[in-house]
């Protein structure tokens, strides 16, 4: 019998066996309605558990896009349930990723007075995992009902110093703040959890994709918005990556997004433009996360390593698919569609 944390890398490796494969992808980009793709997904793929009440005809995007986020979390939650012991703090760490979506998400709302989306879309499997108060969460609709419904939480003295009456409201530093604390929780949790090559291991995945999502920040300020280098700095978050920091700080004085590409060429992530001398950094970003990912999937056996790039692997399943959907849905061409997808194309 598998002891828990044996079970845990089992069943990731598992449920990854059942990720949509290239002719399924194939397939999808070829349909040319949302209920249609709803039907390959609902008879042909390892999502017809969280579709299988749907009516196809009758669906629409968001609520396809909604069941199948819902689906990665449901998938989370049967990892999780099998974890015991001291090495539970990591993953409950990695799971306050989604109270601060959910944080964030309720912000927007506020800001935009916008509240057709609701925070009851928690993911009620993850309801478990959380001290907050997800009820009193869904209906506010100011800052100060927010406030209210985080007291007693970190996240109510995080966004304190952001609650004030300025014409000006600070998302960004509300959005750094909390990635920043997520941060911090998640690499604390490692270091308490863990010791040796799978610590090791942890910090490096984590560095990595922290590090990606910083050139990621800087490349789209320097080339679509004018930002001062205080700014950039202040949403960066903080990590022991591959690039030094007096290289990352020449980065974020870069003239503008041409500068920084070729900077970005001799770093240890090697990024060479096409012979258009433009890439879209978003896309190249996460190939690296995604073969990371699918990397540690297939060589390694530590739970919670498994654990991690499964979530990357999954998460990213659901981005192609929500590309897809959206390609359909505006009719774009089934060629450009594939372009924004990432998977191996075996």
């Amino acid at each position: 019998m598998l002891s828990s944390s044996g079970a845990i890398s089992a069943k990731a490796k598992a449920m990854y066996g059942k990720r949509i494969k290239p002719a399924q992808y194939e397939e999808l980009i070829r349909k040319r309605s949302v209920s249609e793709i709803a039907q390959v997904l609902k008879n042909e793929t390892g999502f017809n558990d969280s579709l299988k009440d749907i009516h196809e005809m009758t669906i629409h995007r968001g609520q396809l896009e909604h069941l199948l986020r819902m689906d990665l979390y449901r998938r989370l939650d049967k990892l999780v349930r099998f974890v015991d012991g001291k090495q539970k703090a990591y993953y409950l760490a990695v799971l306050k990723e989604f109270e601060i979506e959910q944080i964030l998400a309720r912000i927007r709302m506020i800001l935009s007075k916008d509240f057709t989306h609701s925070l009851s879309d928690f993911p009620t499997v993850l309801t478990r995992y959380t001290k907050l108060n997800v009820a009193q969460l869904a209906v506010v609709q100011s800052f100060e009902e927010l406030m209210d419904g985080l007291k007693g939480s970190p996240y109510a003295e995080l966004l304190k110093p952001y609650m004030n009456k300025s014409d000006v409201f600070d998302y960004t530093g509300c959005e750094s703040v909390l990635q920043n604390y997520y941060i911090y929780v998640v690499f604390s949790a490692i270091e308490r959890s863990f010791r040796g090559k799978t610590q090791k291991i942890l910090k490096q995945m984590w560095s990595t994709r922290i590090e990606l999502d910083n050139i990621t920040k800087i490349y789209r300020f320097k080339k679509f918005f004018h930002v001062s280098e205080d700014d950039i700095r202040a949403s960066l978050t903080e990590c022991e990556g591959s690039i030094p920091k007096a290289k990352l700080n020449e980065m974020v004085k870069c003239a503008d997004g041409e500068a920084l590409l070729k900077l970005l060429a001799q770093s240890p992530y090697h990024l060479h433009t096409d012979d258009k001398d433009f890439v879209y950094i978003e896309y190249y970003a996460d190939q690296i996360k995604y073969h990371l990912a699918k990397r540690h999937l297939h060589y390694d056996n530590a739970p919670a390593i498994v654990y991690t790039a499964y979530q990357l692997s999954a998460e990213r399943e659901i981005e192609n698919l929500i590309n897809i959907i959206e390609g359909v849905r505006y009719q774009v061409a089934s060629e450009e569609i594939m372009t924004m997808l990432i998977y191996d194309r075996e």
